[in-house]
């Protein structure tokens, strides 16, 4: 179709708004669809998006909105053990019999056909044949109800002139002082009822909290929608998710798509959006494709009357709406129409597809599509629609991640503040190494008089102060009166002032209180000896006690342990390894989440130091990841992070052989090393117990295609000496 001409027509009387969720709210007729309609909401302001639902449409006395239902099915496995143990079938015997069933989804017809091929499944079925007629009519009918995560819906207020209430539309029951439906949302669709599913989603709450610091620190004016609906064209925000720098980016922080994007080299936000939709588990397959069509390696193919629909996504249907607009354009399909067909195929509606389809090709034979490509097209159709992605979806998600992104690449010490503080313990290093590579900010080990149950940051040094709590063993109460404690009286002056000060008069020495009456005294202290000596770990006392390097925290230790009256036990601090400067900023790392390891010295000062020298020159796991250094052999010092062995069909033998994955780590850098079955035979006694320890060994880089940068391989003259 091509525009000629369009003319702007105004109403000459006022245009009445209509309100989906009320006025249109249900549907009744044929003719029409109703949307499936996703707001994604701060985490912590969905209980209010509720709240104001239920204030503004349940008026008068009406009832007007309530949540959706679900319910799980009896499977063929669940069904099998609880009609066997009405039966008193032995347990044994069934667990065997469903173990057998590789997929749960299998039905009635299914189990026959399994006891066609399997001799056991079919000896068990003739064993007890009223346990299978009982199953036939239990199998996936529902066994319990819960309440929808997300679906909110309002019914109308009235139908055909009279007075309505949700009770009216379908069965309500109430479930913890919640109304829910005894349907599901699928059902609630089907009876025209539009389902709005209200989503919590932690990013957007995130990104709102970086919005505060920077519009707090640097006196901007910056918010959500003006990043929305901006020009989204910042390279230096494509150039950084190009790059690689994906961490705490909605949506693009996992390896996988983090190489996607890095192959793909995004450079608008239609190449965003596309990411979004292609890295799902059933487009996959398209993801080459797209690349190397963005790249000019490969021409884009595109069937008869399709251009139009697939010219953005180079010839893949990637998108809901790609399925809608082929309908259209190739088979006559009305928009509407179109939108049924995508939820025919996506439900797998097999009778109504069948209808679609006879109407699709008699559309494009009148369109003069050749039959050989309407058959292609239909069949993209079928196969597209099962996965495809809906592109407003994908769209509000690549926008998301994009105002993510920007708020990385301009104000990236409140970005990381922000990440720091939601980031689980596996993503710290990770995320800590790429602050560090792209910005500024720089994370310091805790400080008693700076540090807060939050991470803190210095916007002037941008230092980002690591946060109490995330100290093993403190807990929020006691973080809570360590900082009360500070509040009121000042900075602790001493580890002997931070004791006298936080327990009172609550040591074990004391025998009495000094007042028995002052309610302060009374309190429980939640703090312990555990929790000073983890503090004391984490290097929280360095500097008021004026601790020039960390093997000097023994002494502040034996302070507290003085004062608080506990033994320095040999298993928590052996006395061989007081003297090792490691062995402190290890303990550092494993109490708190942070510290930095003197690598470098450690190899300096190894036994094998002497055998490597003049064979490999040491490497830091940082210094491996340009392109030129693969192939090259290399010392490295390093903590296992995760030790994980694998098997694989070798080609030469045909047999099973073992090899070892290491993930090895220095301070905030990560990297993998591989030990391939000949090395690992020899140095496995070694590497198999070495997690959490430190390693110094000779390796060659080696470029990965599947992590897709350098790597550590083993080499066979290898020298390896565990810590």
């Amino acid at each position: 179709m091509k525009v000629v001409s369009a003319t702007l027509k105004t109403s000459d009387t006022p245009v009445k708004t209509i309100d989906t969720f009320v006025d249109d709210g249900y549907l009744q007729g044929e003719g029409g669809s109703l949307p499936d309609v996703d707001n994604d909401f701060q985490s912590d302001k969905r209980p209010e998006v509720k709240e104001y639902t239920e204030r503004r449409y349940n008026k008068n006395g009406l009832q007007r909105v309530f949540s959706a239902g679900t319910y799980t099915t009896l499977k063929s496995k669940a069904c099998l053990k609880d009609v066997a143990r009405t039966m008193r079938i032995p347990t044994s015997i069934v667990n065997y019999i469903t173990a057998i069933i590789d997929d749960d989804k299998c039905d009635y017809t299914g189990l026959f056909k399994l006891a066609a091929t399997n001799k056991k499944v079919a000896k068990f079925m003739g064993d007890h044949p009223q346990l299978f007629e009982d199953v036939r009519t239990l199998m996936f009918q529902p066994r319990s109800s819960s309440v929808h995560a997300s679906a909110l819906l309002i019914t109308p207020d009235t139908k055909d002139g009279e007075t309505m209430e949700c009770f009216d539309y379908v069965p309500i029951k109430k479930v913890d002082g919640i109304l829910v439906s005894e349907n599901d949302g699928y059902e609630l669709d089907e009876l025209g009822l539009l389902k709005n599913d209200c989503l919590a989603t932690k990013e957007l709450s995130k990104i709102h909290q970086t919005l505060d610091l920077v519009n707090t620190v640097y006196h901007q004016d910056i918010t959500l929608e003006k990043l929305a609906t901006g020009s989204l064209d910042d390279e230096k925000v494509y150039e950084v998710l190009a790059n690689g720098c994906t961490q705490n980016v909605f949506q693009f922080s996992s390896h996988g798509i983090t190489k996607f994007l890095t192959e793909m080299k995004p450079s608008n936000i239609g190449d965003l959006i596309a990411a979004n939709a292609l890295y799902r588990p059933a487009t996959m397959g398209n993801l080459d494709d797209y690349v190397n069509c963005k790249k000019g390696l490969v021409a884009p193919v595109y069937l008869w009357g399709t251009y139009n629909s697939l010219k953005d996504t180079f010839g893949l249907v990637v998108f809901q709406e790609q399925i809608v607009m082929m309908a259209r354009e190739v088979g006559g399909f009305s928009l509407g129409e179109g939108v049924k067909l995508v939820k025919f195929v996506s439900k797998k509606k097999t009778d109504k597809i069948r209808a679609m389809k006879d109407k699709f090709m008699a559309g494009a034979k009148k369109n003069g599509c050749p039959q050989e490509d309407a058959d292609k097209i239909w069949a993209q159709i079928e196969a597209a629609g099962t996965y495809c992605f809906n592109k407003s979806h994908a769209t509000a998600y690549a926008v998301t991640a994009y105002a993510g992104a920007w708020l990385k690449v301009h104000y990236p010490t409140a970005f990381y503040t922000v990440a720091l503080q939601w980031a689980d313990d596996n993503e710290l290093v990770a995320l800590m190494g790429e602050m560090e590579a792209i910005s500024n900010a720089k994370v310091v080990p805790p400080d008693i008089n700076v540090s807060e149950d939050i991470f803190h940051t210095d916007y002037n040094t941008n230092e980002i102060f690591w946060s109490i709590s995330r100290i093993k063993q403190l807990g929020a109460k006691a973080v809570q009166w360590i900082m009360d404690e500070r509040k009121k009286n000042g900075e602790f002056t001493s580890i002997t002032n931070f004791i006298d000060r936080i327990f009172k008069y609550k040591l074990k020495k004391y025998e009495y209180w000094d007042d028995p009456d002052n309610e302060e005294e009374a309190t429980r202290c939640p703090v312990n000896a555990r929790c000073v000596l983890n503090l004391i770990l984490a290097g929280c006392f360095d500097k008021v006690e004026h601790a020039g390097s960390v093997i000097e925290r023994y002494a502040i230790i034996e302070k507290a342990a003085e004062q608080l009256g506990f033994e320095i036990k040999e298993k928590d601090i052996p006395v061989d390894m007081r003297g090792k400067h490691y062995f402190w900023s290890q303990q550092q790392v494993k109490v708190s989440g942070i510290g930095s390891v003197d690598y470098k010295r450690i190899y300096g000062n190894s036994a094998i130091k002497p055998q490597l020298k003049g064979r490999v020159s040491y490497a830091t796991l940082q210094s491996i990841t340009p392109n030129e250094m693969d192939g090259k052999k290399v010392g490295v010092c390093a903590t296992v992070v995760e030790v994980e062995e694998k098997k694989f069909k070798s080609k030469k033998t045909g047999g099973e052989e073992t090899f070892c994955k290491l993930l090895l780590q220095q301070n905030n850098d990560l990297c993998e090393c591989i030990v391939w079955p000949e090395e690992y035979k020899s140095m496995r006694p070694q590497l198999i117990d070495s997690k959490n320890k430190l390693i110094i060994f000779s390796a060659t880089v080696k470029y990965s295609d599947y992590a897709g940068k350098n790597n550590l391989q083993f080499m066979k003259r290898s020298l390896l000496e565990v810590l």
